[in-house]
C-alpha cells in the first residue's frame, strides 16, 4: 500500500485553490504584528486572516475534516480525514519585508499524508503532490 495512488483530487483542489487565494491576501496587504513570541518569532494579522481563509474554505468543502491550524490549533471531529495549515511560513522575513515565505497546506488519511501543496505568493508558484503520484509545479519534471 505504500506509494499507491489515492483520488484526493477533490481535496487537492480545494487545497490549491485556498492555498493561492491565501498568497493574494498575503502578497497584497500590509502585515501589522500581533504579538511576538519568546523566541523572536513573531506573529501578524495576515498569519491569523490567511488562516481564517484557508479554514474557511477546507471547512465549507469538508465540513466533517479535522483542521490543525498553526494558530488556532485543532478544530472539528476526531476522525481520519485531517487537514494541516501553516497560513505563512516566514512570518518574520515578511514582517521585515523579505520575500521569501509560503502557504503550506497538508492532508492527511489514517495518520498518512496524501497530499500536499506550497504556494509562493511572491513567485506564484504553486507546488503540490499526491501519494503515489507524483510532484508537480514549477521546475519539477512531468513525472517527479
Amino acid at each position: 500500500m505504500k506509494g499507491r495512488a489515492v483520488d484526493v483530487s477533490a481535496e487537492l483542489a480545494v487545497a490549491v485553490a485556498a492555498a493561492e487565494a491565501a498568497g493574494t491576501l498575503l502578497r497584497r496587504e500590509p502585515a501589522w504584528t500581533s504579538a511576538k513570541g519568546t523566541a523572536g518569532d513573531v506573529t501578524t494579522d495576515l498569519d491569523l486572516r490567511s488562516e481564517e481563509l484557508i479554514v474557511s474554505r477546507v471547512r465549507a468543502a469538508y465540513p466533517g475534516d479535522r483542521i490543525v491550524a498553526e494558530e488556532s490549533g485543532a478544530a472539528g471531529a476526531d476522525g481520519d480525514r485531517v487537514w494541516f495549515v501553516d497560513p505563512l511560513d516566514g512570518t518574520n522575513n515578511l514582517a521585515i519585508g523579505l520575500p521569501v515565505y509560503a502557504v503550506g497546506i497538508a492532508f492527511c488519511v489514517a495518520a498518512r499524508p496524501v497530499a500536499g501543496v506550497v504556494h509562493d505568493p511572491v513567485s506564484g508558484g504553486t507546488w503540490s503532490a499526491v501519494r503515489g503520484g507524483g510532484a508537480h509545479g514549477p521546475g519539477l519534471p512531468a513525472e517527479a
